[in-house]
């Protein structure tokens, strides 16, 4: 389903759109290398690459970086939910960059 209006200002809520930018290297990385995975299998099938076709991969990672699971458990933000909606924002926000091509990533 993707980032919405609605979970964007929750996350806003929750701090966890600053917690984004305080660690943008680290999630852009991560955004990237879900991408990269995903297009190897999904371009295969004759399909572009679709925002929600990272979701799948990129959540699993979320789920086990200390990072996060330190940030959601200091904020007492114990719901499952918050892996994907912060997954979602990764993905929202470092979308333009990481479907680029590799060459005009580094310009």
């Amino acid at each position: 389903m993707g980032l919405t209006a609605r979970k964007s200002l929750r996350l806003e809520d929750a701090d966890l759109v600053k917690f984004y930018v305080s660690n943008k290297a680290l999630w852009a990385g991560m955004a990237q290398e879900a991408y990269d995975y995903t297009a190897d299998f999904v371009k295969k099938a004759g399909e572009p690459v679709r925002p929600d076709d990272l979701i799948p991969v990129l959540v699993p990672v979320l789920e086990v970086t200390q990072l996060l699971r330190a940030f959601l458990s200091d904020a007492h933000l114990s719901q499952q939910y918050w892996f994907t909606w912060f997954g979602e924002l990764i993905i929202d926000r470092e979308w333009s960059t990481i479907t680029q091509p590799k060459g005009a990533q580094q310009q």
